[in-house]
């Protein structure tokens, strides 16, 4: 069963609203009512209708005034209103009716058939603007939902290669460790003569190390930039005196790496990095207290 069309109608004459209320409800709509216009905005809202129809001459208000009124409110202004009236009713009046917002325009006395027309044609373009609405509001929901898919499929795969640029880094790392690990204990071991410089034991462990040493630092670099895309351009135009070297370091701690783990991939010891983040910071303005990968975060 369809649901029945609400419709408001203010007029302070008695007769008139029974009129409309009898023919209307002969027509299977729901109708509400008032006769004082000072309370015609509370009344809509408070009553929602599907259509409004509103008397021109009214005592404490015209409907002219209600109608722009309405128009007015951005609630309310898409309900579609009828101006009714015995009096105004020449072509003029028909067009400032329609000039303020009215959607139709009909006569006193009420012609039934007049009014079941244009009642009809007044709650159907109601409903098709409202479907209009609806769908737009749905495509418009829909792009949001599709716009948040999208990015959350995108940190995921920055999440992923995130993960990757750490874990490869942290590879290179431990491969590194235990080549000078194993360097160590050869060297240490009464097992091999490696007094001897064509000992060719000691060209495999210069070969692995040399090999532990490559790190590709233009690898590294691409994959951070991926991740980080304006970083390299925030830090240079904030702090234009930084070298090349130490924007690499400020990427190492961007990613979280230690002062030690730095050194070992910029085949560097600890106290030259430590020396290097000092002169960073200073460049910097920073404070002792402040953390350099904290700090780094926002860039």
């Amino acid at each position: 069963m369809k649901p029945k069309y609400k419709i408001l109608i203010i007029d302070d004459d008695e007769s008139s609203i029974d009129v409309f209320e009898y023919l209307l409800e002969e027509l299977n709509y729901e109708v509400f009512t008032l006769k004082n216009s000072l309370l015609a905005l509370d009344r809509v809202r408070e009553v929602s209708p599907q259509l409004i129809i509103l008397d021109w001459i009214m005592p404490e208000k015209s409907g002219i005034e209600v109608l722009k009124e309405i128009k007015a409110n951005s609630e309310l202004s898409d309900i579609p209103i009828i101006i009714s009236t015995g009096v105004r009713t020449d072509s003029g009046d028909l067009k400032t009716a329609l000039d303020s917002g009215a959607f139709d325009f009909v006569r006193k006395p009420i012609d039934e058939i007049e009014l079941a027309a244009r009642v009809a044609s007044a709650i159907s373009t109601f409903e098709y603007i409202k479907q209009i609405v609806d769908m737009q509001i749905e495509v418009a929901d829909q792009k949001l939902l599709l716009s948040e898919t999208k990015a959350k499929l995108l940190q995921n795969e920055l999440d992923k290669k995130e993960r990757e640029l750490i874990a490869s880094t942290i590879s290179i790392l431990h491969n590194k460790k235990l080549i000078d690990n194993i360097k160590s204990d050869v060297l240490q071991s009464d097992v091999f003569d490696l007094s001897s410089t064509r000992n060719p034991f000691l060209k495999i462990l210069s070969k692995y190390e040399h090999e532990s040493n490559s790190f590709n630092w233009q690898m590294f670099e691409t994959r951070f930039t991926e991740l980080n895309m304006e970083f390299y351009k925030n830090l240079r135009f904030q702090f234009p005196e930084l070298t090349s070297n130490e924007m690499r370091l400020c990427a190492f701690y961007k990613i979280g790496l230690s002062s030690k783990e730095i050194a070992i991939l910029n085949f560097s010891n600890y106290e030259a990095v430590r020396k290097a983040v000092y002169r960073i910071r200073k460049k910097m303005q920073m404070n002792d207290k402040t953390s350099l990968m904290l700090f780094l975060q926002d860039y």
